[in-house]
């Protein structure tokens, strides 16, 4: 028993000479690839043993609908795990939201069955109707709901598409933009829906469909002054 304390002490004198700590890395709202002064340790979230000592931990780029967090300095201690969140802010989703209206919960984002985001995939949203959607190439939907005074819902949904062809296409689609459609010019051309009391647009722009709606058609000018600046945000004003 003596000996097996003595060695239970060198062993933990020994660990505590390493000289080691651990830096843990997540990423929110979508999964982030990290690097450590330049070294790639795969997508968060990772664990990483690190000898003690400041590091600098960066982001990859995941897409253009989402700026890179800011690099972060972080100081790695002896025995100790640092946590380190990188933030990816939505490029197309403004910080103000529309007007009259502040957002009814926060910023969701659904995969495909084979590649899960952080709420899950698109038939956790819209159910088999998500499969339409899936044909044209669907890759991942950001969507946002936002509320006023009143009980009024505005939302939006941005479907990635992977390419603009692909966009276009569901763009035409009668399956998920009806053919009794008339339009609007919001910089692009939108295909605009009355179905009392609802009021609803899409459009097409780069490799995103967009989809704005509201249940109350007297605010649809809310609808097209946010369509057209979420358009003017995905092309960057062109």
């Amino acid at each position: 028993m003596k000996s097996f304390i003595i060695s239970a002490i060198i062993l933990f004198l020994l660990s505590c000479g390493t000289n080691h700590g651990n830096l843990t890395v997540t990423t929110y709202p979508i999964t982030g690839s990290v690097f450590v002064d330049g070294e790639p340790f795969g997508d968060a979230p990772v664990t990483i043993s690190l000898k003690a000592g400041e590091y600098d931990v960066s982001f990859s780029e995941y897409s253009e609908q989402y700026s890179i967090p800011e690099n972060v300095k972080v100081l790695i201690e002896n025995n100790k795990t640092s946590d380190i969140t990188g933030i990816y802010k939505n490029r197309f989703i403004p910080a103000e939201p529309p007007d009259g209206f502040s957002p009814a919960d926060s910023i969701r984002i659904y995969g495909t069955s084979g590649r899960k985001l952080k709420d899950g995939s698109i038939f956790d949203y819209i159910n088999g109707g998500g499969l339409v959607y899936l044909n044209h190439g669907l890759r991942e939907t950001t969507h946002m709901v936002f509320l006023n005074e009143s009980g009024n819902y505005l939302t939006v949904d941005i479907f990635d598409m992977e390419t603009p062809e692909n966009s276009h296409a569901a763009f035409d689609d009668s399956e998920i933009c009806p053919p009794e459609f008339t339009t609007l010019d919001i910089g692009t051309e939108c295909k605009v829906y009355y179905y009392k009391p609802d009021f609803f647009l899409y459009f097409s722009a780069s490799k995103y469909l967009v989809y704005i709606g509201i249940d109350n058609d007297s605010l649809k000018n809310s609808v097209e002054k946010y369509a057209a600046i979420i358009h003017n945000r995905i092309t960057g004003g062109k």
